[in-house]
């Protein structure tokens, strides 16, 4: 038995020695690290979508106020027109008295009369000439206004494309990460089939070795 000894501890210590280099080594700290920065960033631009979103979210709410606004506008300027055809329309139902008070209401620092009978069309053409002007000065205020209000809606149409562009390089980013990672992946998966494979090779090398001389110390024994 204790010549079994020695053979026996070289046994254990070869067979130790063949386990531990046998053992699996697992994924690379290098690997596991640039996934974990890898994912940080794909976070760091989803976050950033979401921030988008609610960027273009109150454009939009804007959007649709300057369309209330500019709706509104565009009613004032039919209805200066609405105005404008009705004046006219109720000048010529003005009495000559009647027309010549429009004008003296108008201008009351002059004094205007009307003697002679043919001056009345003259006045009557005046008048509606005169409602034409303050319509035309009604809507050129309007129209200021609808082309302010159509230049912030440009404004924001820009603002909003600026953040759907924003979103898509975001995306484009993801995807690169993501194509990045799965073929890190790959060879990761690739490198662990080949350790694989060596793992299989050397346990049957362990085996076929400690059966060797364990059947050796066997035979020795018996023959003894």
């Amino acid at each position: 038995m204790k010549k079994l000894v020695f053979p026996l501890a070289v046994v254990a210590l070869l067979f130790w020695v063949f386990v531990d280099k046998c053992q699996f080594d697992g994924l690379s700290k290098e690997f596991v690290a640039k996934q974990d920065s890898l994912t940080h960033v794909v976070d760091s631009l989803e976050v950033d979508i979401d921030k988008r979103d609610s960027v273009i979210d109150e454009l939009y709410v804007q959007s649709l106020e300057l369309d209330y606004q500019l709706s509104n506008q565009k009613e004032k300027v039919i209805t200066v027109t609405k105005w404008v055809d009705s004046s006219k329309k109720k000048i010529d139902t003005y009495s000559e008295a009647e027309l010549i008070s429009s004008f003296n209401q108008r201008y009351p620092e002059d004094t205007v009369t009307n003697p002679l009978p043919v001056a009345q069309p003259v006045l009557v053409s005046a008048a509606k000439d005169l409602v034409e002007l303050d319509g035309a000065k009604q809507i050129i205020v309007v129209k200021d206004s609808v082309i302010a209000l159509t230049e912030d809606k440009v404004i924001l149409r820009d603002k909003i494309i600026d953040e759907f562009k924003g979103k898509e390089n975001n995306y484009k980013g993801i995807i690169t990460i993501k194509d990045t990672q799965i073929a890190d992946w790959k060879d990761q998966y690739k490198q662990i089939q080949l350790q694989n494979k060596k793992l299989k090779i050397q346990n049957k090398f362990v085996k076929i070795g400690t059966g060797v001389v364990i059947g050796g110390l066997v035979y020795t024994l018996l023959a003894k």
